[in-house]
């Protein structure tokens, strides 16, 4: 009996074994569903697992929604897994072409080949899954994991054909929320926070319960809460505590949660207040207490309490061990430095510190380091202009002893802040230590009751044992300071018991008056000081002009700085008068008279506006600038004209060089008759000058018609070339 059902079953083999059959497919689908393709599968989602594990999250930007390295070549890590992978679904379509799992195999390939930077085999793969599979289902799934490859290779256009082609698909409920998820990070990488919403609020409707979800809940939260949404970024934070989400994804979620709150409810706040209270004496929060501070520092200014936001945002930065959350606080500070306070030193120096921790792979980088170097090129000209015009006036003190004592009230006065500020840190850091020595007790107290609790044997889990080592020491060495050497040193010896007698340090009649050290240390530091100040000070007619010039050229600059990038519309038009009060004759001065004609037309002030355009078309008529004036469309006109003059030029130029001035006097013509209107007006002039006195040579009226130029053009980069022709001209 036994033979014949050994032979039954030999036979149900063979005939399954054989193409286009009932048996011989399903045999297929078992073998490769359970094989290699059981295994393939579990190997790369090991793979995405761990890619997932492995992200380092930034939570002061909205998250990535599915965390992908950025460079390729981290995926190195993965290629002997990925190689596994390909080998394993490659079993099918050597042994089970026949089964249903054929095409989950060639994706399984696919992701494979892009895992191993092999891109372009990867999307050829999933092209010809989508083109020849046999069910719907496969297509689609080729397609969102197309969709995702282009978006990660950061091919956008690809990735949105393809998203749009899976939007008009008929899809399963397990490949619908994948395909919104591969949309939603499609969006999210190009910041575009609407649709991110969109496609994560159609995904979460559809997705399991679980922690992927809460992810998806608190990115949901993030954006509206960017968005100024904060009724429904509170309803995502709280779906994200449904979802068992990580302890650092919660922590985040109630963090976020508290900022929702609405300001206008008193009872709220104090809510909120004790709630940051809570999470800064949660141990488990130790971690994260700089994040803490810094968002308290947020939830104050929200509430326009700018002396207690900055006051969070520095104990943030000072509690930080975390660069990248010392670049937020540096940041935030900067901002509030910048704008409402508009103290720009301590903005220069915020940003400073933030571009030396922010990575430049963060998306606002370029924004935040134009605005650091405007704030370094200010600051640059304003200590410039603020040094040597303070020199200058120190020098003018007369006699030597009125000036040194007024150096010295002024160096006393900086000096004695700098020590208090000194002094202020040292408090902090030695609260720091007190703080960390309670926690050292606390822990030490819970080593004591784990100790008594267990009788443990070791030395330093025993309280007891440690207190009856060190009476031994004392009763053996005395009350010895820890340093090196210790038993060398001659010591007295104390065999008091300890027990009965309190060791007390030797005592001395020499009492220190720490009062008296740190004035003494002050005077010192402003002694040093003067010293060195008096050496910089200018005391001939040339060591004056050279500060002049410097601050000369810092007004000027400050004054461009003010109006252009700082948007400061009057403070600018307060540094171009200083300007122009303090050197009549500046080079820069047409400029000046039109930016004071700008600014004073945006501030409304059209009798001032009027004033310096009348000066600017009387004093300097043939500049670019009275041109603008007198006629709107001069730099539309002059643009228009501009490859056609700067052609006429070139050939007139190069006819003088070689001699001939008559017919480079043609072209020269040419441009004053038919374009006016021109970019290169000053060099069109010079070269009209130069032909006039190399054809009818005249000394003296060569000297007046440079001179008269140089009135016309002063804003012209030939006149540095000029100058030395007209002393030359007068010797």
């Amino acid at each position: 009996m036994r033979f014949f059902i050994c032979l039954f079953f030999f036979c149900l083999i063979l005939v399954s074994c054989g193409k286009d059959t009932m048996l011989s497919k399903g045999y297929h689908n078992l073998t490769s569903r359970y094989n290699p393709y059981f295994f393939a599968n579990i190997r790369m989602d090991s793979i995405e697992k761990a890619i997932y594990d492995s992200k380092k999250e930034d939570y002061n930007r909205i998250l990535d929604v599915s965390p992908f390295p950025e460079d390729t070549n981290a995926l190195k890590t993965y290629d002997k897994k990925s190689e596994d992978c390909f080998k394993k679904a490659g079993i099918i379509y050597n042994r089970h072409e026949d089964g249903d799992f054929l095409d989950k195999a060639f994706i399984i390939i696919a992701k494979s080949w892009f895992m191993m930077r092999k891109n372009d085999q990867a999307i050829n793969t999933l092209k010809y899954v989508n083109t020849k599979a046999k069910n719907d289902e496969d297509k689609s799934w080729a397609l969102i994991e197309l969709l995702k490859i282009y978006t990660r290779t950061k091919d956008y256009k690809s990735a949105e054909l393809t998203s749009n082609t899976l939007l008009r698909k008929k899809m399963p409920k397990n490949l619908q929320w994948k395909f919104y998820i591969a949309r939603a990070d499609l969006y999210r990488k190009q910041n575009n926070y609407v649709e991110t919403a969109k496609s994560l609020g159609s995904a979460v409707k559809l997705m399991p319960r679980g922690e992927y979800r809460g992810r998806m809940f608190f990115i949901l939260g993030q954006l509206y809460q960017y968005s100024g949404k904060q009724n429904l970024a509170k309803e995502n934070y709280s779906k994200v505590l449904k979802n068992n989400p990580p302890y650092e994804i919660d922590f985040y979620a109630r963090l976020y949660r508290a900022q929702t709150t609405d300001l206008n409810n008193e009872k709220d706040i104090k809510k909120i207040e004790k709630h940051y209270k809570r999470l800064l004496r949660d141990e488990k929060n130790k971690e994260y207490e700089d994040k803490i501070y810094y968002e308290k520092g947020l939830f104050s200014l929200r509430s326009n309490d700018i002396p207690n936001a900055i006051k969070h945002l520095r104990t943030s930065i000072r509690y930080s061990k975390n660069p990248n959350q010392k670049a937020y606080s540096f940041l935030k500070l900067g901002e509030i430095s910048y704008n409402p306070l508009k103290r720009y030193q301590e903005a220069k120096m915020c940003y400073d510190s933030a571009i030396a921790f922010l990575p430049n792979t963060h998306e606002d980088y370029k924004v935040i380091a134009r605005r650091q170097k405007t704030l370094e090129e200010f600051v640059k000209h304003l200590n410039t202009y603020q040094t040597e015009d303070s020199l200058q006036k120190l020098a003018k003190i007369q006699p030597d002893s009125a000036r040194n004592a007024y150096i010295d009230a002024k160096l006393y006065w900086q000096e004695s802040k700098a020590q208090n500020e000194m002094d202020s840190l040292q408090r902090l850091a030695e609260q720091d230590k007190k703080r960390k020595r309670i926690s050292d007790s606390s822990l030490g107290e819970i080593a004591t009751n784990v100790s008594a609790k267990g009788e443990t044997k070791f030395y330093f889990a025993n309280t007891n044992a440690i207190l009856n080592g060190q009476k031994e020491f004392f009763k053996k060495w005395g009350n010895r300071p820890l340093e090196d050497n210790w038993r060398r040193s001659v010591k007295p010896i104390v065999t008091t018991n300890i027990d009965s007698t309190e060791i007390e340090p030797p005592q001395t009649n020499v009492r220190i008056d720490q009062a008296q050290l740190r004035e003494q240390e002050i005077r010192k530091r402003v002694e040093i000081k003067r010293k060195e100040l008096l050496k910089k000070l200018p005391q001939t007619p040339e060591e004056f002009k050279a500060s002049s010039d410097k601050v000369e050229v810092s007004l000027f600059e400050l004054g461009r700085i003010y109006r252009l990038k700082l948007q400061e519309t009057q403070n600018s038009t307060d540094i171009f008068e200083v300007l122009l009060a303090r050197f009549p004759n500046t080079k820069p001065e047409p400029e000046v008279l039109y930016s004071l004609y700008l600014n004073n037309k945006d501030l409304g002030k059209n009798t001032e506006s009027e004033k310096y355009k009348q000066i600017l078309i009387t004093k300097f008529p043939h500049s670019s600038f009275a041109r603008m004036l007198l006629n709107p469309d001069y730099l539309t006109e002059a643009r228009q004209n501009d490859t056609k003059v700067k052609e006429l030029y070139g050939n007139a130029y190069n006819n003088f060089k070689v001699g001939n001035y008559q017919e480079a006097q043609t072209y020269i013509d040419e441009i004053f008759a038919k374009y006016k209107e021109n970019l290169i007006d000053d060099k069109v002039n010079w070269l009209k000058i130069m032909l006039k006195h190399k054809i009818k040579p005249d000394r003296v009226e060569l000297q007046a018609d440079t001179e008269d130029f140089i009135k016309k053009f002063p804003d012209s980069s030939l006149i540095p070339l000029l100058n030395p022709l007209i002393l030359n001209l007068k010797k």
